[in-house]
This record gives C-alpha cells, sequence and structure tokens, in this order.
C-alpha cells in the first residue's frame, strides 16, 4: 500500500450557494479528523443468555485543523463569521493521493482560538462539529 502525503492537501469551506463554489483555505498547518464513533445499544431481554447489542446511529465528530492566522483569507474570515452565525457549512478535504480521494462533510464551527507566544507566528486552533455523514469520494 502507498503511504499518501500530506503535503498538498487541501481543506475547502463551501460558499452555501448553487452551484455551490468551494474555496481553500488559507495556510492550513495540520489537521485530525473526521473521526467519531457510534452508540451502542443494549437490546438485552429476559430471554437473553448474554448481553444483546446494536449499534446506534453513527456521529462522525469533530474534524480539527490548525492553521497560521492570515486576517486576509477570505476563507479563514468566513470561519469567524460561521462560528458567530452558528452556520451549518459544507467542507471539503482533498488528499493528496493518486486518485485525489476527497472527504465532503457539513459542520459547524464550534471554535476558532489564536495562539501566540515568543518567536513564533500567531497562528489559530479550529474546532469543527460534524453533523451528518462524511462522504468518501
Amino acid at each position: 500500500m502507498a503511504s499518501i502525503e500530506t503535503q498538498g492537501t487541501v481543506l475547502s469551506r463551501g460558499d452555501g450557494g448553487g452551484p455551490e463554489i468551494f474555496g481553500a483555505i488559507g495556510e492550513v498547518i495540520s489537521f485530525q479528523g473526521p473521526g467519531g464513533s457510534a452508540s451502542v445499544i443494549d437490546v438485552t431481554n429476559l430471554s437473553s443468555a448474554a448481553k444483546e447489542k446494536r449499534m446506534g446511529l453513527m456521529d462522525e465528530g469533530q474534524f480539527t485543523f490548525e492553521l497560521n492566522l492570515d486576517t486576509a483569507d477570505t476563507e479563514q474570515t468566513g470561519l469567524r463569521a460561521d462560528r458567530t452565525a452558528r452556520t451549518l457549512r459544507n467542507f471539503e478535504l482533498a488528499l493528496n493521493d493518486t486518485a485525489t480521494t476527497v472527504l465532503s462533510f457539513s459542520a459547524f464551527v464550534l471554535s476558532f482560538a489564536i495562539n501566540g507566544g515568543v518567536d513564533a507566528v500567531v497562528s489559530a486552533s479550529v474546532t469543527l462539529e460534524i453533523s451528518g455523514a462524511v462522504t468518501w469520494a
């Protein structure tokens, strides 16, 4: 199996239009997610010989990423506005593989926190709360 380089991966934010246009979020440094789990539903009854279970609905969890803050970047500004307005937005993560695998999902901007320190650039940590399924294509 061939490994996929992270360099060249692009995270994009949809504009909500029809047809929707996706703009690359600038200065992304790293990302994590999507990741999630499903709840476990206990369906044990009085005639069960042992615990019986079913899987509940999948919760895709969160998608987090770090970026260098660029106050002139349209998509970064849009992320802050989405958080304030509580807007559900579409996102795409295009991996840098030969088939260009794209993960598509809808999410709310849960947090947008800036970070700074001595001998460093101002960066931001962003957390997206995924709503619905993640599509791999």
